[in-house]
């Protein structure tokens, strides 16, 4: 069983207006260049780059790099299977899902409760009420239990809310990703790719989601995806 990941990169930014005048928002177009994610599982560990949401795809963090305010995804593989988590940089949490995901494992073959991020909608706020906690989020998982492929805990389309310190102080933002999935027999293979982020520059002020523009803005952005191989 094989699996490896890639983040691809680009570049620019947008600044909502109007009610929306702190949000500085980025928005996903072209990508370009391949880098590969993070991933323990093969002897040395492959290093990968970080989704920053306070910056444009040109000016992401380096190899390895998890400043406050970046995600990244994490593959874990052990006994029971394989685990793709969303993880955060230093300083940085995720709101967590109050919905169990439940994957059948060989210990729990009903289903062991996983927690994943709390899922946004368009506008929505995310603030100080919501529930942010420490630790990661699962996104998916897959065994010889649950088949290809596998199990998710989000949908196609989903957006995450972030929490992250900067100078001592609380900002909030989020992170909107696109996942398409193909299956191959025994072989799955999946793509997440971000399609905006941002984030509100008061500290302490909610973020709201702000939904893609439309028309004439030029935009350029961050792509991530990742396959899973079996054999």
């Amino acid at each position: 069983m094989k699996t490896h990941a890639i983040l691809a990169a680009g570049t620019i930014s947008i600044i909502a207006s109007g009610l929306y005048a702190d949000m500085v928002v980025f928005q996903n177009n072209n990508t370009v260049g391949a880098l590969r994610a993070f991933n323990p599982n093969f002897g040395d560990t492959i290093l990968g780059q970080a989704l920053d949401i306070t910056n444009p795809a040109d000016n992401q963090p380096g190899i390895g790099v998890t400043p406050g305010g970046s995600l990244f995804l994490m593959q874990i593989n052990d006994f029971t299977g394989q685990y793709l988590w969303l993880g955060t940089g230093t300083v940085t949490r995720t709101a967590e899902s109050s919905i169990a995901t439940l994957i059948p494992t060989p210990e729990l073959p009903f289903g062991e409760a996983y927690y994943g991020p709390a899922l946004y909608n368009d506008f929505d706020s995310i603030g100080d009420e919501a529930n942010f906690a420490d630790g990661w989020r699962i996104i998916h998982g897959m065994n010889n239990l649950t088949g290809a492929p596998g199990v998710f805990s989000t949908d196609d389309i989903f957006t995450v809310g972030v929490e992250f310190e900067r100078e001592g102080a609380l900002h909030y933002g989020f992170a909107e990703f696109k996942r398409t999935i193909e299956v191959f027999g025994g072989q799955v293979d999946v793509s997440i790719a971000p399609v905006r982020w941002g984030y509100n520059d008061i500290a302490g002020e909610a973020a709201v989601v702000i939904p893609a523009p439309a028309g004439s803005i030029a935009l350029i952005g961050l792509g991530v995806g990742f396959s899973r191989r079996r054999r």
